[in-house]
C-alpha cells in the first residue's frame, strides 16, 4: 500500500453511501480483479469501478492526478481489521455532525500539497465549521 486514508469528499461519499471512506492507494500493476468489475466515469478524468453482481464500490482512478495508482475501499478487504487509517483528508468537507478526535492528522485537502496537517483542536476550532 502507497498509503491509507479516510477521505471525507462528498464525491467519495456519494459514491460508497458512507458519512467517510477509508481507502488506501496501491500501483495498477500490483492489482488483479478476480470478478465481473463494472468501470464508469463519475467526472472528467475519473474513472469508478464497482462489483456487477452486487455493487460493492471497489476502486476509485484519476490518472490524470495520480498516474497509475488505484484507490481501493478497505471495507473491501477480506479482512479490513488489519487496516488502519494514518490521516484524514478532505477533513473540512466532512458532515456538520462529524467530530473526529483520533489523534491522525486532519487534512483540508489530499495531503500531498505540502501544507501541514490540522490537529483535532485546529480541525474543530469553532471558527472551522464543517459543511
Amino acid at each position: 500500500m502507497k498509503w491509507k486514508a479516510c477521505c471525507h469528499c462528498e464525491s467519495c461519499r456519494r459514491a460508497t453511501s458512507a458519512p467517510f471512506v477509508p481507502l488506501f492507494g496501491i500501483d495498477n500493476d500490483k492489482l488483479q480483479w478476480d470478478g465481473p468489475v463494472a468501470v464508469f466515469h463519475s467526472s472528467e478524468n475519473v474513472e469508478r469501478g464497482h462489483c456487477r453482481n452486487c455493487g460493492t464500490a471497489l476502486f476509485y482512478r484519476n490518472d490524470l492526478r495520480w498516474p497509475n495508482e488505484t484507490h481501493i475501499p478497505a471495507v473491501t478487504l477480506d479482512d479490513p481489521s488489519t487496516y488502519e487509517p494514518k490521516a484524514h483528508v478532505y477533513y473540512e468537507e466532512r458532515l456538520p455532525w462529524l467530530e473526529l478526535r483520533d489523534g491522525l492528522p486532519k487534512f483540508i485537502g489530499t495531503g500531498d500539497d505540502g501544507k501541514r496537517p490540522l490537529t483535532d483542536d485546529e480541525a474543530h476550532a469553532p471558527e472551522r465549521k464543517a459543511g
